[in-house]
């Protein structure tokens, strides 16, 4: 898992570009966007503080994610010592959550923990990073950036700078979002859909025998993303009309195939076992298919063959014969 921790996470999405993280300076010029239902607030409200369990006060200065139907559940930016802030209401079983998460992991710098929190009101206070890779990547494409912490970009969260010369310095990086965050029991594997769609393992797509291996995979998508820039997995997920863990089923069995007999056992369902048969049966009758081996840095930049072969290592349909994250963090490519 992340970090080789026991972890598997969703993420609440934010409507701005802003994450959550390292203070940055007051003077830094955040790229937000709020929405006019949000700016309609009254001015009181936007302008309150919250007392945070230190004796610390930060005064709310801006929504960054309205709630669509609790006001009380909006997402803040917020200013204390000329540092933003944000400030997170959960819901008291998740604060509860946070609190026996930080208890155990608040000393990884890899991991973005709370700074702070009222319980009366169970609002966690995170300190304000730059930016997130998915974002990052996006507005600089051409940057040879090599992340490797998280399974999902709008998730690994970042601080960085352009120097007197406009060259690109990247800061801290730390994985953020573990709201949902749990640990396996025992290494036993569970059976929950659970994340974003676009970076499940195939066994994550069904929700069967999910686990470590199935977070290898996810962080090879990642890498991928991260290296290319290219989105190749994003679908039209408003006009589908099918399910889309099946479209990107069929994507992730067509890069990475052929379908592994240890893949149908994994799953140890009989419908998903048919559905994976079914997928493979139709992909394996399309003389167009190209597998990921053949994919070119002409199509997908920054694709060498070296790139392919650690991808490769983490994206293998067998579960099993996945490389472990320790053994990822110590491949050759880092270097």
């Amino acid at each position: 898992m992340r970090q080789s921790f026991d972890l598997l996470t969703t993420r609440l999405p934010l409507a701005s570009q802003l994450s959550f993280g390292r203070p940055a300076p007051a003077n830094t010029r955040w790229p937000l966007r709020v929405s006019n239902w949000a700016g309609r607030r009254q001015a009181a409200r936007m302008q309150s503080t919250l007392v945070g369990n230190s004796g610390r006060e930060y005064k709310r200065s801006q929504v960054l994610h309205p709630h669509p139907k609790t006001p009380s559940l909006d997402i803040h930016l917020a200013v204390l010592d000329n540092q933003f802030f944000i400030l997170k209401p959960v819901s008291p079983s998740i604060f509860s959550h946070l609190l026996e998460f930080s208890k155990e992991f608040g000393d990884n710098p890899y991991l973005r923990t709370h700074v702070d929190y009222n319980d009366h009101e169970s609002v966690v206070i995170y300190e304000g990073y730059t930016t997130d890779v998915l974002s990052l990547v996006k507005n600089y494409p051409p940057l040879p950036l090599k992340i490797h912490l998280d399974l999902k970009p709008d998730n690994v969260l970042a601080n960085w700078h352009l120097d007197e010369e406009e060259k690109f310095h990247l800061g801290k990086v730390a994985l953020g979002d573990l709201d949902i965050a749990l640990k396996l029991e025992d290494e036993k594997p569970f059976n929950h859909r659970i994340g974003n769609v676009m970076w499940r393992s195939p066994e994550g797509q069904l929700g069967k025998g999910v686990g470590k291996h199935s977070e290898v995979f996810s962080f090879g998508l990642l890498c991928f993303y991260v290296i290319t820039g290219v989105e190749w997995l994003h679908a039209d997920f408003a006009n589908l009309e099918v399910e889309p863990e099946s479209v990107i089923l069929f994507k992730l069995l067509s890069a990475f195939g052929p379908l592994p007999d240890e893949l149908v056992k994994h799953v140890n369902d009989a419908e998903s076992g048919e559905l994976l048969r079914a997928l493979w049966q139709a992909i394996s009758e399309d003389e167009t298919n190209e597998t990921f081996d053949s994919w070119s840095s002409d199509t997908f930049p920054n694709l060498d063959n070296e790139a392919k072969r650690l991808i490769l290592r983490m994206t293998n349909l067998d579960p099993a014969k996945r490389a472990s994250m320790s053994d990822i963090m110590a491949d050759t490519y880092w270097n």
